[in-house]
């Protein structure tokens, strides 16, 4: 029998026939590619590599190591452009020692090449960017994902590198780590905010970034936010008549705890990596329209990296990976939640501690309660020492006073806060951290994380804290919970790390004696100054 075709060749046989029709698109066994069903729009932007770049929005190895980026023509209103080279420039400073003695330019940089040797080149990199939220259509979850491909991609040698963000940042946390490396090496890079990053929902003015973070109000917002806070317009109003000027954090308040989802957030990120490649690379399927998939993980090699929580969510998505999408693991620093086990020990010299260390929460609620006073064990070694000296001799007293330190000086009292510290599993070379890290990290992670953890609303307050602008110091509110600057709201989504502090919005104790006031200069029972206690004992608990 013969067969005729249409597009194909003359068949001989009906078995032949539906080999061919296969092959020619007739069947069903297309392996056609499809949009993974959790992702949004997606948005795509080329950029030339010469105005504009993947890695450094156009400002190049110089732009990037410069004191400060061009400010924004309208302040009020910047530009997704303008936005986006901000939180570029930001971002890829976070994480690197932009300076020349440490080693910016000569052994890293966007001018040093993947081989390692410096060139005069500025560094850009052309190619496309592709960004969309992953959501379950709640619009609640919003997970944002992005993926760049380097002209440089050869699809006859694929690969794809994760950049999951570091800390709370946005979904440009890990461009200056991971990111660099995978688009030097031409390999198409998998970001994901991990459903912290910066989402800001001002509620006094209920205003919040859109998915290229310019700011809209909620309303116009609708499903398209980062994160609009979970409260009705009567919640809102209440929350803002009792509590005016404040602010909810994405990281904070989303009720979502994302950190359970960190790995499948990543892995979701590779998965849209893989669409975006077929969707370049693919052949056209026999509709004319779709594409088919080219690129799977028994050819593309994939990369999970980046460092801090985004390399601890690269080590979740490779435990929790049953597809075989990830061929590696390469981390720096993972921040990971080990499962205690009373069984395991570690020994180092004489000193052996017992059990798999604490969690995250647990060595931040702590460090709240003890870094303080721990400082004043030696405060002439404290690396960048911020810590007031009266008042953490304040938190001392209130520590001993409620059984949690001995001594009698502030130098004994320091030792045993110290003491303590160290046998929860801190290493005695971090003892000169212990004051920097209080001063800039430690109060933003144990109040982020324990509402994140606990899941609460904003409206909660928990442990009596709350986010907002607080005026300065010779202002005729000092300390106390102000109007944010619009400017400082506007440019947000570029210079926020996601965590307050940050852009102006602090920690504030709603239970400050005599009212609200800045957390680091609230005031306890009797009106001391010693960096709230109670805030502090209350979310240890």
């Amino acid at each position: 029998m013969t067969i005729m075709s249409k597009n194909c060749l003359k068949l001989t046989s009906i078995a032949a026939a539906v080999l061919v029709l296969s092959a020619c698109g007739g069947g069903s066994s297309e392996n056609k590619n499809s949009k993974p069903t959790y992702l949004g729009t997606v948005v795509s932007v080329n950029y030339d590599g010469s105005s504009d770049d993947l890695l450094t929005a156009g400002l190049g190895k110089t732009g990037l190591g410069a004191a400060s980026v061009s400010a924004p023509a309208d302040l009020l209103n910047p530009t997704a452009a303008e936005l986006r080279k901000i939180a570029i420039f930001n971002n890829y400073r976070a994480l690197l020692d932009i300076t020349a003695g440490g080693g910016y330019g000569s052994l890293y940089g966007p001018n040093v090449d993947a081989k390692g040797v410096v060139t005069a080149s500025e560094g850009k990199i052309a190619g496309t960017e592709h960004i969309a939220y992953s959501d379950d259509g709640t619009g609640n979850q919003n997970i944002t994902m992005l993926v760049q491909v380097p002209a440089t991609f050869n699809p006859a040698s694929p690969c794809i590198v994760t950049g999951t963000s570091s800390g709370s940042r946005g979904v440009y946390g890990a461009i200056g780590t991971s990111g660099e490396w995978g688009l030097k090496n031409g390999c198409a890079v998998a970001y994901t905010d991990k459903g912290t990053g910066t989402g800001i929902h001002d509620l006094q003015n209920d205003t919040v970034n859109l998915q290229n973070g310019v700011r809209a109000t909620a309303t116009a917002a609708g499903k398209a936010s980062i994160f609009t806070a979970s409260l009705s317009s009567a919640e809102r109003t209440a929350f803002n008549a009792a509590t005016p000027n404040r602010f909810a954090v994405k990281h904070a308040h989303s009720q979502q705890n994302t950190e359970k989802d960190w790995g499948k957030w990543t892995l979701q990120a590779v998965e849209f990596a893989y669409f975006v490649l077929n969707e370049k690379y693919g052949d056209l399927a026999s509709d004319g329209v779709s594409h088919l998939i080219k690129l799977t993980p028994t050819n593309t090699i994939v990369i999970a990296s980046s460092a801090s929580n985004g390399a601890g969510a690269a080590l979740a998505a490779a435990e929790l990976d049953t597809k075989g999408l990830i061929t590696g693991v390469a981390v720096a620093e993972p921040q990971v939640q080990v499962v205690p086990d009373a069984r395991l020990s570690v020994t180092r010299g004489t000193t052996t501690l017992a059990g798999t260390g604490r969690s995250l929460f647990d060595y931040a609620s702590l460090g709240n309660l003890l870094q303080p006073c721990a400082a004043l064990a030696s405060p002439a070694t404290n690396v960048f020492n911020t810590v007031n000296t009266v008042i953490a001799t304040n938190r001392c007293n209130a520590l001993k006073a409620n059984g949690l330190i001995t001594g009698n000086t502030a130098a004994e009292m320091g030792a045993s806060a110290m003491a303590a510290l160290l046998a929860a599993g801190h290493q005695p070379e971090s003892t000169v951290l212990q004051a920097s890290h209080y001063s800039f990290a430690t109060p933003a992670v144990a109040v982020t994380f324990a509402n994140s953890y606990g899941r609460f609303s904003v409206k909660d307050n928990l442990c009596g804290f709350s986010f907002a602008a607080t005026g300065a110091v010779a202002s005729a509110t000092p300390n106390a919970p102000v109007a944010a600057s619009a400017a400082a709201l506007a440019t947000s989504f570029g210079t926020s790390n996601g965590i307050p502090p940050t852009v102006g919005i602090n920690i504030v104790n709603n239970n400050s004696v005599g009212g609200p006031l800045l957390d680091a200069a609230s005031l306890s029972a009797g009106s001391v100054l010693d960096y709230n206690i109670a805030g502090a004992c209350a979310c240890a608990s």
